[in-house]
Formats: structure tokens, C-alpha cells, sequence
């Protein structure tokens, strides 16, 4: 029988977001706009291009995404200094306030799921899945 990684990791993903949907509905917030919050909170400052490229969404995706974000009240967007073709994406206070709580719901996905199939079977999955990921890159 024939077995599709793609399918699997598209349901995955799908079960993610819902989830990601739903607790982070009282902050205004969704699953797709998350992963950029997420990022900053690594490494605050990047640029759109970074951004983009840490999280592999094109360069559109990323506009669009910072412009509701921008809009929500959770990052600003300021001209880099030296480099007035770049945007450097900062977290605003509010964004920041909120780091542990979202950080929290986020990493909480993980653990149950550590949970559930223990983590040994976790990582091992992980590791195979990043050297998928790394191959195709």
C-alpha cells in the first residue's frame, strides 16, 4: 500500500493549526501570524528577508503577514540605518508582555505530544524529519 509522507505531514500540520487557532484566538492572534512572533522573540530586529527566509515563506507572505501584525499592535516596522532598502521588524511592548504566555501555548503542542508517544519516539521523528528538511534545501 502506498504511503504519503506529504499527507501525513499535511494532516499534522492542519491538527497544528487548529490548535494554534483556537488558544490563541483570545489574543487576537493566528497560527500563521505566531511563527513570526516567534521568531522575533529568537532573535528581535531581522529583517522582512530574514524573517523569510527563518521561517521559508516568500517574500509577499511575510508583507502581508507584518502588515496585520503591524496593524494588531504586536511589531513595528523601521528603515534599517545602513541599509535603507531593508525594514528591521521589532517587537512592541504589548508583543513582549506577552512572550512567555504565547511561547507557553506554542511549546505546549509539543509536549503533549511528547506525552502521548513519549520522547524518545519524538525526537527520533524530529531528527528524521529535519534531515529531510536539510536534503531539500
Amino acid at each position: 500500500m502506498y504511503t504519503s509522507l506529504a499527507r501525513h505531514l499535511a494532516i499534522l500540520h492542519r491538527h497544528n493549526q487548529r490548535y494554534l487557532n483556537q488558544v490563541l484566538k483570545p489574543y487576537s492572534l493566528t497560527s500563521g501570524e505566531v511563527g513570526f512572533l516567534m521568531s522575533l522573540y529568537q532573535t528581535e530586529g531581522q529583517t522582512q528577508e530574514e524573517l523569510s527566509t527563518a521561517l521559508v515563506i516568500d517574500k509577499a507572505a511575510t508583507a502581508r503577514a507584518l502588515k496585520v501584525l503591524i496593524d494588531k499592535g504586536f511589531v513595528t516596522r523601521t528603515q534599517d540605518e545602513k541599509d535603507k532598502r531593508c525594514n528591521r521588524i521589532h517587537l512592541t511592548a504589548h508583543a513582549k508582555t506577552l512572550e512567555a504566555e504565547l511561547t507557553n501555548l506554542v511549546r505546549r503542542w509539543n509536549l503533549n505530544l511528547i506525552e502521548r508517544f513519549g520522547r524518545d519516539t519524538y525526537e527520533q521523528l524530529c531528527t528524521q524529519l529535519g534531515t529531510i528538511q536539510k536534503e531539500l534545501n
